[in-house]
């Protein structure tokens, strides 16, 4: 999951916007030096709408004002605390920042996470940009940051610091800031590489826990069986003992059905799918496998389908082993289940050598 924009008003659009002038109040900030200014795009003498900078700018954007050195600050209270006391969360952190032409003043955007008592425990800092970085043009330029949460932090303090390098006004300027946590999507198949039983050695498998028969005889093979893929064949780097392959059948066929989390999400149009395979085969034989995933209502219906693969030998490099495909997209409103299934055909000899691994299907809501 990934929450919202933790930082309020993160461009000065809340309000109107001046010419350049100091603005005393900024919804959402505290000022604790200078006075910095909401400033209207298409100002005179100032970044337009069509000046380099976020694609989802708003009206407006934060400036220094006049003041030598500005501060803008907030304080934001973090979710997800369980997530983040066992150093599973993950922040994104960002802004685009800037200034005027050929001149120096910039922006500087720090966040600061502390504990309960407030002690600091990590710092991200961005910027400032500086006018050779920006082409001496008059223009904000991306700066971002992820990374782990430390762990024990309950707050994170935002900071905005402008400095003016000469002139009467200090013009570095900073819009669209942002601060996001999120938790490593879960994976919604069940027994997503074979590893829930043990490996074979290429026949079909009676049963494959998590997955039901739909056709043909797949197999859940080990690594390293004679003929068959390795350990240090290519192929995903979290590869457990096993893998899937489709037996001695000309045609092979296993699938799931996943309920799906997240329906309020679903309906309104911000739930987004992530869906990895990775898929393969034998030498420069074109057996293949494909990992296909149907979205479907409550009736059953099929609402829209995402495929990967399948992967030939060419693609290969008529080598044996397994490449990595992935999809992402939104997820059909009405959405209530997906049906996944692997299909592996034969294209020759007697072994169905389309070999997968590392499936994955995962879904994230909301997000800024």
């Amino acid at each position: 999951m990934q929450t919202a924009n933790l930082i309020v008003n993160p461009g000065g659009d809340v309000a109107g916007g001046g010419t350049g002038q100091p603005t005393p109040v900024i919804p959402g900030w505290t000022t604790i030096e200078g006075t910095a200014a909401v400033i209207a795009y298409g100002s005179s003498g100032y970044p337009t709408a069509s000046s380099p900078g976020p694609g989802d700018r708003g009206a407006n954007f934060l400036g220094g004002g006049d003041s030598p050195r500005t501060r803008l600050t907030q304080q934001i209270t973090l979710p997800l605390t369980a997530q983040i006391d066992a150093g599973t969360a993950l922040f994104d952190a960002g802004g685009w920042l800037g200034g005027y032409a050929g001149q120096d003043d910039g922006v500087r955007l720090s966040v600061e996470f502390l504990d309960a008592a407030a002690r600091p425990l990590g710092v991200v800092v961005l910027g400032p940009v500086t006018a050779a970085e920006r082409g001496s043009t008059t223009s904000l330029l991306r700066r971002a940051q992820t990374g782990t949460v430390p762990p024990g932090s309950r707050t994170a303090r935002v900071l905005l610091l402008f400095t003016r390098d000469g002139g009467t006004s200090n013009d570095g300027y900073a819009d669209s800031l942002w601060l996001t946590l999120s938790t490593p999507a879960t994976n919604l198949l069940a027994n997503p590489g074979g590893d829930a039983g043990p490996g074979g050695t290429g026949g079909a498998t009676a049963s494959i826990p998590g997955w039901t028969h739909l056709e043909g005889g797949t197999a859940v093979i080990a690594y390293g069986t004679s003929g068959y893929p390795t350990a240090s064949s290519p192929g995903p780097a979290n590869r457990g003992a096993n893998f899937f392959g489709g037996g001695t059948s000309a045609r092979s066929r296993v699938g799931q059905s996943v309920t799906l989390p997240g329906t309020a999400a679903i309906d309104a149009g911000t739930a987004r799918y992530d869906v990895a395979a990775w898929l393969g085969g034998y030498a420069d034989q074109n057996d293949t496998a494909q990992l296909s995933v149907a979205f479907r209502n409550a009736a059953g219906q099929t609402l829209s389908t995402v495929v990967l693969g399948p992967v030939t030998a060419a693609q290969r490099s008529n080598t044996t082993g397994l490449l990595s495909r992935t999809a992402t997209g939104t997820v059909p409103a009405g959405s209530r289940t997906a049906q996944v299934e692997l299909l592996f055909v034969r294209s020759g000899g007697t072994s169905n050598d389309g070999y997968a691994d590392a499936l994955s299907l995962s879904l994230t809501t909301g997000g800024a």
